[in-house]
């Protein structure tokens, strides 16, 4: 696709990829092939683990076929999950979005009787939205991330913590990176949880 500048003219201004995006796609060969037949010399790859993956095989398959092309990958992932990166593209945006479903779920569980509010966040393999969210709101009680084992029952378990915190406070909130375990049965424990603190 030619860019001139009328059409990226208040691009950052459109939702979403002007340029399109995939899943899986086409072969690296194809890639490849595509690169060799476009004489493309350099090669940006924004994205997160997979894309890089993927920047990584492209860039293989050049060296193999002795091309000259610059393949340079940059880091753009919300999750904050690439290795040697002290902060990703879109991180900041994701913990300050974040920190308003926090703020929501503090109203709520506040103006309840006995409130839980529950806040699962993304984070597929690692906690760093959930954590950065939680320790920069100051709001929330509990906060579940991959990074640190946890147990929902026993005397030091997530529940006894839940039951105290309800007990001292009257209400709590819960902040949970979505690799934390099994989030939708603690969804249901923690349902179960909120049910069990009305009628105690």
């Amino acid at each position: 696709m030619p860019l001139s500048r009328n059409l990226v003219e208040n691009i950052n201004l459109a939702g979403g990829s002007f340029l399109g995006v995939s899943r899986g796609g086409p072969k690296t060969s194809e890639i490849v092939d595509s690169i060799q037949a476009r004489r493309i010399d350099m090669l940006f790859v924004l994205g997160g683990n997979g894309t890089h993956a993927g920047a990584n095989a492209i860039h293989d398959e050049c060296r193999k076929r002795k091309l000259k092309v610059s393949v340079v990958a940059v880091p753009k992932t919300i999750d904050n999950d690439i290795p040697l990166m002290d902060k990703t593209f879109g991180f900041d945006t994701a913990v300050e979005e974040a920190q308003r479903a926090i703020n929501s779920a503090y109203i709520e569980a506040r103006s309840a009787y006995h409130g839980i509010g529950l806040v699962k966040l993304m984070g597929r393999s690692s906690g760093f939205i959930a954590m950065h969210a939680s320790l920069s709101s100051g709001q929330v009680d509990v906060c579940l991330i991959p990074e640190v084992s946890f147990a929902l029952d026993g005397e030091y378990g997530v529940l006894q913590h839940l039951e105290q915190l309800i007990k001292n406070k009257g209400f709590c909130v819960v902040c949970v990176a979505e690799a934390a375990g099994q989030v939708s049965e603690l969804t249901v424990v923690l349902a179960f949880a909120f049910f069990r603190s009305i009628y105690h």
